[in-house]
């Protein structure tokens, strides 16, 4: 458990953490430089990027479910998943628990098919994009067809360090690169209006990806702001029900 319980805002946001130890930079949901609120993080010690995308389970659900009523029980405001790819135990985690959860980003799809005239012009911005299957729209409460959707997994920097973690040293220049590269292969697929980043590794490129696209983008870190907002002053055993 590390805990950044500063006193920087109201409300204490708990993250359920895959196990990585990459240097996340300003902007990631695990960089506590980037919330105005404190934040305890859960790692889910020996339950890495891989694992979640090619070996998920009911072993993994019931780790997930555990760890979200220990947050809860430790006086978080809400609890948010650290990979989009949590979707597929969104209702599963936000029914376990009485507090608000955002698993991943991807809730955010209804939304904002109704905020952008429908879901033709949605686009997404994913670590693995044939990873990303049907279940993970489905537990994100999409029922649409399913947006363009443009994956890192052949992009070098992005594969070796945070797909596959054979290292820790991040290349920046190199993401920036990789993010404007796989931003111009998802606004040739389609007349994108508006991109979500699945991935809360893109967060911290929220502002490459708006230069290239020329299009508003949303991730999960806009997402958490939000709840958190709507939280504010009010009883932390407030009780939310899921799904």
């Amino acid at each position: 458990m590390i805990d950044h319980d500063a006193a920087r805002g109201t409300g204490l946001l708990g993250v359920l953490c895959l196990d990585s130890s990459f240097t996340k930079p300003l902007g990631h949901l695990r960089h506590p430089g980037t919330f105005d609120h404190a934040v305890k993080y859960e790692v889910l010690t020996g339950v890495d990027i891989p694992r979640l995308l090619h070996q998920p389970g009911p072993e993994l659900e019931q780790l997930l479910i555990e760890r979200a009523r220990s947050l809860e029980a430790q006086g978080v405001t809400m609890i948010a998943g650290s990979c989009g790819f949590m979707a597929r135990y969104q209702c599963q985690v936000s029914r376990a628990v009485r507090v608000p959860v955002i698993m991943s980003s991807l809730v955010l799809l209804p939304q904002l098919a109704r905020i952008y005239g429908g879901g033709a012009g949605l686009g997404i911005l994913t670590a693995h994009s044939t990873a990303l299957q049907q279940e993970h729209f489905i537990g994100a409460g999409w029922q649409g067809t399913r947006p363009s959707v443009a994956g890192f997994e052949q992009q070098r920097e992005f594969r070796q360090v945070i797909l596959e973690g054979r290292r820790d040293d991040l290349d920046m220049t190199i993401m920036t690169e990789e993010v404007a590269v796989t931003t111009e292969q998802l606004m040739a697929m389609s007349d994108i209006k508006v991109i979500l980043l699945e991935c809360t590794d893109l967060s911290a490129f929220a502002p490459v990806v708006r230069r290239i696209s020329q299009c508003p983008v949303y991730d999960i870190v806009a997402a958490i702001d939000m709840t958190m907002r709507a939280h504010q002053g009010l009883d932390a055993t407030l009780s939310i029900r899921g799904c």
